[in-house]
């Protein structure tokens, strides 16, 4: 049986507005890289997962138009209000 060892990884310094000195502009530019690299990851996991389902091509047109039929205008719902 195969024992599990923990995968070797860089090493990140995860930084947060309570850790950082925002006066500090290399601080504060650190943060934004890596704010802006965690939504970059995120937006592509969302356009890859947009393509399978046949929403988008992989230019990012817009392949599904239809909409869900409760969204419809003369869709029969009730929002309990």
């Amino acid at each position: 049986m195969l024992s599990e060892k923990p995968i070797p990884t860089a090493s990140v310094k995860r930084r947060s507005l309570d850790a950082i000195d925002v006066e500090n502009d290399a601080e504060l530019d650190a943060l934004t890289a890596q704010v802006l690299a965690a939504g970059n990851k995120i937006a592509e996991s969302e356009r890859t997962e947009m393509i399978r389902k046949g929403i988008i091509d992989e230019h990012g047109n817009l392949l599904k138009t239809e909409l869900p039929e409760d969204m419809r205008k003369d869709a029969g719902r009730d929002f309990g209000g």
